[in-house]
C-alpha cells in the first residue's frame, strides 16, 4: 500500500533512478524504453521499460580492492512484468560476496546481453585481467564473442560456471539437499 500497485512502482522507476544518482554521485544508471504502440501508432506519452542497468559508485570503487573475478547470475522475473534480473558479484578476502552491478533485461537474448556486457566492461571493470564467470547460455556466449563486446580482446578472461547448474540438476534427480551441498563443495576452489 505504501508503494502503490505495480503500475505506480513502474511509473516511479525513472524518478527513483534519478534520486539514486543524486544521493550517490557517480552511480551509473542506464535504461532503454520504447513508446507504447496503440493501434499501430507509437504513443510517445507512455513508454515501456525494456532494460535497466545500475551500479552504485561505492561498489564500483570498491571493486578495485577485491579479487579480479566477476560472476554473473540471473533469475527470471515472474508476475505481471517479465524479464531477467542479472546480478554481478565479486568476492573479497574473507570469502564474502560483494555486489557490483544489477540489470533487468527483457530476457537472456543476444541484444540485451551485448548491452549489459558493454556497460559492465565500460563502467565497472575497465581494468585488465578481470575474469568473468557466467553460465553457458547461447545468448551469453554469442554476446561475449560479439565484436561489440570483445571481452577477451580487452585483456579480460571469461569462463563458465557449470557447478551450480550441475548441482541443481543433480538435486532434481536425487532430491537430497545434503548430497547437493557436498557436490557443490567438491567443485569449489578457494585459493
Amino acid at each position: 500500500m505504501v508503494f502503490g500497485d505495480m503500475e505506480d512502482s513502474y511509473n516511479y522507476l525513472p524518478r527513483w533512478l534519478q534520486a539514486l544518482q543524486e544521493s550517490l554521485p557517480g552511480t551509473i544508471v542506464e535504461y532503454v524504453t520504447q513508446p507504447v504502440v496503440v493501434n499501430g501508432v507509437a504513443d510517445n506519452s507512455w513508454h515501456i521499460l525494456e532494460r535497466v542497468f545500475w551500479a552504485f559508485k561505492p561498489c564500483i570503487d570498491g571493486f578495485n580492492y577485491y579479487k579480479p573475478i566477476i560472476q554473473v547470475d540471473g533469475t527470471f522475473l515472474t508476475g505481471k512484468y517479465h524479464g531477467t534480473l542479472l546480478t554481478t558479484i565479486s568476492q573479497y578476502g574473507n570469502q564474502n560476496i560483494f555486489l557490483l552491478a544489477f540489470v533487468i533485461v527483457e530476457g537472456e537474448i543476444k541484444k540485451a546481453m551485448i548491452w549489459f556486457f558493454q556497460l559492465l566492461r565500460a563502467n565497472v571493470t575497465p581494468q585488465p585481467n578481470v575474469c568473468l564467470i557466467t553460465g553457458r547460455g547461447s545468448a551469453i556466449l554469442s554476446a561475449l564473442q560479439s565484436p561489440d563486446v570483445c571481452w577477451e580482446a580487452h585483456g579480460l578472461q571469461s569462463m563458465f560456471c557449470i557447478q551450480q547448474h550441475s548441482a541443481s540438476n543433480f538435486n532434481k534427480k536425487f532430491k537430497n539437499a545434503e548430497l547437493k551441498r557436498q557436490l557443490i563443495n567438491m567443485g569449489m576452489y578457494i585459493p
